[in-house]
């Protein structure tokens, strides 16, 4: 039998992911019903921004039908509509009328850029350059933007200090905390008595130290909390606990005010020789100013540094599973950098646009953490940045040897 057209492989390319994407199911939990309004929960702004990602494929496969962009339009609008009317009956998915809006919306995109790619797959020299020197910008930006979003936080409200609480979105850790100190300030169960105190002290420029001694639990299958500090409107701000094998940190950011995911501060594998009722003594401190994003924690006398977030974290702004294993983490953060500067390279056509390209390489990658909370940029990233550009300009290469063009 021949094989399909290329049209109809790539349209089931785009299918494949949405269909696993929405209708998973996750055993033990009920439909969640249908949610009315248009951007929900936690992570709404990053929910919208996978479901537009999610669609976009679709509609560039479906414009390359000779259909119009309006008939592609209105068939990702439809499809999103039935997978929604499906997820109320798939245990422990939900529906919403924001998900449609954000489908179709990714679908329209798709298919207006498929319907324009002449103009920006194989652009005149003029054109090009002009793209090629945005997308390094672009790319520039993100990194800083991701410095900015991971940015603690620290609200001007009631602060409470709690060990071991029962918190319903998280597991309940069997163990007991038996002293905790910030900066040298007590933190007690209940409200802090001057939370002005705590909060200049977690935003210190000078930095902090954060001391919990407790007896260990058993270990956990997902993340529980040993020691946190919560606001009256019950905002986390401070989190500190195991998860399976690791010790976890997370700190209130401005992605959480603006409703992205958050990657955490994890020291991997450090609760893995842990038993239950053994001694337990954390020391979690940051650098000053000039250090602002690089964490160290001791753990039993056992300090690691150079914890934090690099600029590869901007995918886990946009989801951040905890399951996935480190190794896995750090190539996506890999792919991630490569991504971003990959575009600059496509469109790259003189030595000014390299010079551009490698300017906008230095200036996110070396720049953003020295002015935002992030630790140093890998070697990895360093390295996924350079050959980003080069998988960008050998693809058109290729698109100009296959549409038999010179230049």
């Amino acid at each position: 039998m021949p094989l399909p057209p290329a049209r109809t492989r790539f349209l089931a390319a785009a299918l494949l992911p949405i269909l696993l994407a929405t209708l998973w199911p996750f055993p033990g939990q009920e439909p969640e019903g249908f949610i009315s309004c248009i951007a929900c929960g936690e992570h709404a702004t990053s929910d919208v921004l996978l479901n537009i990602l999610l669609f976009a494929p679709l509609g560039a496969a479906l414009a390359l039908q000779p259909r119009s962009v309006t008939r592609c339009a209105l068939t990702a609008a439809l499809l999103s509509a039935a997978i929604e009317l499906t997820q109320l009956y798939i245990p422990g998915r939900d529906s919403s009328l924001g998900d449609v809006l954000a489908n179709t919306l990714g679908g329209t995109l798709g298919a207006l850029l498929t319907r324009i790619a002449v103009l920006w797959l194989l652009p005149a020299p003029a054109r090009a350059a002009r793209l090629s020197r945005t997308a390094a910008f672009a790319a520039a930006a993100v990194c800083w933007a991701t410095g900015a979003l991971l940015t603690p936080t620290f609200p001007d409200a009631l602060y409470y200090g709690q060990w071991t609480p029962s918190l319903a979105h998280l597991e309940l850790y069997r163990g007991r905390v038996l002293d905790a100190t910030l900066s040298g300030l007590r933190i007690t169960p209940g409200p802090i008595p001057d939370s002005r105190l705590a909060r200049e002290r977690l935003a210190a420029a000078q930095g902090f130290s954060l001391h919990v001694r407790a007896v260990a639990g058993p270990r956990t299958p997902d993340l529980a909390p040993l020691f946190a500090i919560n606001d009256d409107h019950e905002r986390e701000i401070v989190l500190l606990g195991p998860d399976r094998d690791d010790l976890v940190l997370r700190f209130r950011a401005r992605a959480t005010g603006l409703r992205f995911d958050q990657p955490d501060i994890r020291l991997v594998s450090a609760m893995r020789h842990v038993g239950a009722g053994d001694t337990l003594d954390i020391t979690v401190t940051r650098g000053g100013a000039r250090q602002e994003g690089d964490y160290r924690i001791a753990l039993n006398g056992r300090m690691t540094s150079g914890l934090g977030c690099a600029v590869g974290c901007g995918w886990a702004l946009l989801i951040y599973p905890e399951v996935f294993p480190a190794w896995l983490r750090v190539l996506l953060g890999a792919a991630w950098v490569g991504g971003l500067f990959a575009p600059a390279g496509f469109w790259m056509r003189t030595r000014g646009d390299t010079l551009f390209a490698a300017a906008a390489v230095a200036t996110g990658l070396a720049g953003a953490p020295v002015f935002t909370p992030l630790v140093a940029t890998p070697v990895l990233q360093w390295l996924a940045a350079a050959l980003g550009i080069l998988t960008g300009f050998a693809i058109r290469i290729a698109l100009v040897r296959r549409a038999g063009i010179t230049g």
